[in-house]
């Protein structure tokens, strides 16, 4: 069976590790001078060596004969080690294992001396997934372990740790690769396989894999398998649904000249083919970032990027501001994208949105629009009255200053009566929810609802916690419609908030702590009617509002 490459080319002593100079110099160290600690934390993003470099130690500190720091791999346990036998590093993925029965039964074991290294080897990886209670199992034999023990935990995510195993361990963070380390890497792999690629193709596959090796490293095995003879920049394009810098340069061009039928052809083109037209975006956003640099510290670039001939003759087309306002627009699409049914109506409005003329431009030809003779008429007095950005954000404005005083009264009467067993029947039929997608009336806030999650509940009060905050704001500015939805699957009225991950934690920090009384407050605010005059809001005024312009 083929090997993967990101498996058959893994470090197997320090020499080989890429990238993480700083804490494979700290362990030289601490292993020649005999100064290991009891438990470790590594830190980090994906694919950047924390699970290789605890496997490393393991095999190291366990070699009968090791050189230095340099393992033997000659003696039984190097041996083990590299057929995959060895009983002295144990490895523990806490994304599968994370009760507190496993814990329970790791304590057994630990007692056990190791069976022919000098050292038993604990790597707990994903350990952020651990519940409460297996923490807690854990916490006492992580501080006082055997002395023939050792623990390593690896996270991506360290601020879920509690702080009491933090400050028992000594934690490493590990950074993102640079792109140079990555691409010698790969230069390295390419020649040791006989594989004929470009350089400029294993510098995309570099700066796509945004620092992890382990990422870099699978899509230049993808790339292998797709390419006939060559690797070339073009095929990592076609495999990762991107486009090349030049192509961008001409999408950019075409935004700074207006041309709009150029721009929508170019995207149907690339739907049609299948890209990705958010990660399009995102690629976008990195390159006016460059050409904002180029144009702000032009010496930031030096001897960095090949690529300064592009930036340097956009630099000259386009102001600061300019770039800026683009810049901004793209990065609140990118947010609505992700979230959309749609993401290349989003694109596309935000086209418009900036190439349609300013209110004190003369209308351009781009968007000059024609009556035809069968179009309906409209009666002069039947004409829309202007509406003003400022009337707009003051009726906006009033709705979230609701929303917000309300979100205060009804987290207060959730906790202040919080019913487990309520949140659980909740829970249990949550998932009924997504048959509502393709509903015409509850599609929008069912495609919401599915990605949000009821953290609490009571009686008749109901907090749904969101990751991103734009979906929260979405459901409480939906909320009557939402808990329509909630009483035609649940056949029970529930009074609902929304919020986003960053409100929730401190509140259930401090229920949790009670170190807040949530006490029961009169819901003296109704906002149902200014979220019914908000639905009711036409359909095409809601979607082209900040792009129709009113007589």
């Amino acid at each position: 069976m083929y090997k993967a490459l990101y498996r058959k080319y893994r470090p197997t002593d320090f020499e080989s590790v890429c990238g993480q100079e700083v804490i494979i110099k700290s362990f030289e160290n601490a292993i020649n001078n005999n100064l290991l600690s009891h438990a470790y934390l590594f830190s980090g993003p994906r694919g950047t060596g924390k699970t290789t470099v605890a496997k490393i130690i393991g095999k190291t500190i366990n070699c009968l004969y090791r050189n230095g720091i340099s393992p033997c791999n000659n003696c039984v346990n190097c041996t083990q080690f590299n057929n995959k036998e060895t009983n002295d590093i144990i490895e523990i993925d806490a994304a599968s294992n994370n009760g507190v029965d496993e814990i329970r039964e790791l304590k057994s074991k630990v007692n056990l001396v190791p069976s022919s290294g000098n050292y038993k080897v604990y790597i707990i990886d994903e350990v952020h997934m651990l519940t409460v209670g297996a923490f807690n199992a854990l916490l006492k034999t992580l501080e006082e372990p055997p002395k023939h023990v050792i623990f390593i935990l690896a996270t991506t995510d360290p601020h879920k740790v509690p702080s009491t195993i933090l400050s028992r361990c000594q934690r490493f963070d590990f950074k993102k690769i640079p792109v140079t380390k990555i691409k010698e890497r790969l230069r390295y792999i390419a020649n040791e396989e006989k594989i004929n690629v470009d350089d400029d193709a294993l510098e995309e596959i570099a700066r796509l894999s945004d620092g992890g090796l382990r990422d870099a490293i699978s899509l230049f095995d993808q790339s292998i398998a797709y390419s006939d003879d060559k690797i070339t920049i073009d095929d990592i394009h076609e495999m990762n649904g991107t486009v090349s810098q030049y192509d961008l340069e001409e999408i950019i061009n075409n935004i700074l000249d207006k041309n709009i039928l150029e721009i929508f052809n170019k995207f149907d083109e690339y739907n049609e083919k299948g890209k990705n037209l958010i990660k399009l975006t995102e690629e976008m956003l990195l390159f006016l970032r460059n050409i904002l640099l180029y144009k702000t510290v032009p010496n930031y670039f030096k001897d960095k990027n090949d690529l300064l001939d592009i930036y340097a003759s956009l630099s000259n087309s386009v102001s600061v501001d300019e770039l800026l306002n683009i810049i901004n627009e793209f990065n609140e699409a990118i947010n609505k994208m992700k979230i959309s049914n749609n993401p290349k109506l989003i694109f596309e409005l935000t086209i418009i949105k900036l190439i349609r003329p300013k209110n004190n431009e003369k209308s351009s030809n781009h968007f000059e629009i024609k009556e035809k003779k069968q179009d309906i008429k409209i009666e002069e007095t039947n004409k829309l009255k202007p509406i003003t950005n400022e009337i707009k954000y003051e009726k906006n404005y009033k709705l979230i200053e609701k929303i917000n005083l309300l979100k205060d009264i009804r987290i207060n009467n959730t906790l202040s009566s919080f019913q487990k067993k309520e949140l659980l029947f909740l829970r249990e039929k949550f998932d009924e929810f997504r048959s509502y997608i393709l509903d015409t009336t509850y599609n929008e806030i069912a495609s919401s609802i599915v990605d949000g999650s009821i953290k609490a509940a009571s009686e008749d009060h109901v907090i749904m916690v969101f990751e991103k905050e734009v979906l929260a704001n979405l459901c409480n500015e939906k909320l009557n419609i939402m808990e329509d939805l909630f009483e035609k699957i649940y056949n029970k009225k529930y009074k609902l908030i929304s919020l986003s991950e960053e409100e929730w934690i401190p509140i259930r920090d401090s229920f949790n702590k009670k170190t807040v009384k949530f006490e029961k407050k009169e819901e003296i605010i109704n906002i149902y009617e200014d979220l019914k005059t908000n639905d009711n809001k036409d359909a095409i005024e809601e979607a082209f509002s900040d792009i129709i312009e009113y007589e």
